[in-house]
């Protein structure tokens, strides 16, 4: 298909580019009329577009990527994109696709989460072929609460994720978590970690990276920041970033996590990789114990 040969760059540019040349700009394929609505500056319509073309046919991720990224750019990180519109949802309603990796293991988690969630509601997600990948109920409560699907085997795939909450129905257009990761542990003997933040739109908060620390029962114990500058050129290598040597003192398990968000109307959409590490000194701590 001839359709592909449109480039990342030449998508960077379709505001500058004069209506008069659509018609010769852009090839007969299933994302003409998203670029079209994108060049004449309607990004809501270019999402409309965008959502439609894929729920017509299969569309690979490479070949819709760039134009979900310059929409949500050009709405406010999406926010300004109208469905849904925020009436009836819960507050702070947030859906998160995570990637955990281990030294042996990987797996994949969807989490929903919300406060002030007015009445009982079940809530379902589909993934692009149809396959129910969360199904649970939130309960009518002020406070912050939390779903989850529990640990799926097979990656999360890209493309178009139909929610719903009780009587309402609301369609996400989701990316795939990265094949290559954002985060990995590296060196020998020394070990660090070669961190690689994902790009994001302008409108859009930075990636961020952080340490998690958990208590053996896997609970919040503490989190900071870890400073890891994002990508300035296509290729750019990783940043190398030394393990942290003073854990707090009730830590069991700690995990470096990277993450970035952007909004589908109301509904924030949240991408996480999540790398559980050795905890500091655990081999001095073994050896300790084993000598006693």
């Amino acid at each position: 298909m001839m359709w592909h040969r449109l480039g990342i760059a030449a998508l960077w540019g379709l505001t500058s580019i004069s209506a008069q040349a659509e018609q010769s700009w852009f090839t007969d394929t299933p994302m003409r009329e998203a670029y079209q609505a994108l060049l004449v500056e309607q990004p809501t319509l270019a999402w409309q577009e965008l959502m439609f073309a894929l729920t017509q046919v299969p569309v690979d991720e490479s070949h819709w990527a760039a134009l979900k990224h310059a929409i949500i750019n050009q709405t406010d990180c999406g926010q300004r994109l109208t469905e849904p519109n925020g009436k009836g949802l819960p507050h702070g309603l947030t859906i998160s696709f995570v990637r955990r990796a281990g030294a042996s293991s990987l797996g994949y988690e969807i989490k929903l989460s919300a406060e002030q969630v007015a009445n009982t509601t079940r809530v379902t997600l589909m993934d692009p072929s149809g396959q129910t990948v969360l199904s649970a109920t939130l309960t009518a409560q002020a406070s912050y609460q939390e779903i989850e699907s529990g640990q799926l085997f097979t990656q999360v795939d890209p493309g178009v994720y139909e929610l719903k909450l009780g009587n309402q129905h609301y369609s996400l257009v989701i990316y795939g978590l990265p094949r290559r990761p954002w985060v990995q542990l590296t060196g020998h003997p020394d070990m660090q970690l070669a961190i690689d933040l994902p790009t994001t739109p302008q409108s859009c908060a930075p990636a961020t990276a952080y340490w998690l620390w958990l208590d053996d029962a896997y609970r919040w114990v503490d989190q900071a920041p870890i400073y890891a500058s994002g990508r300035t050129a296509e290729g750019a290598l990783p940043v190398k970033v030394d393990l942290p040597t003073s854990p707090p003192a009730t830590a069991s398990h700690l995990s470096a996590t990277v993450s970035h968000f952007e909004y589908q109307g109301a509904i924030k959409v949240s991408y996480v990789e999540r790398l559980a590490l050795p905890l500091p000194n655990a081999v001095e701590r073994t050896d300790a114990v084993n000598s006693e």
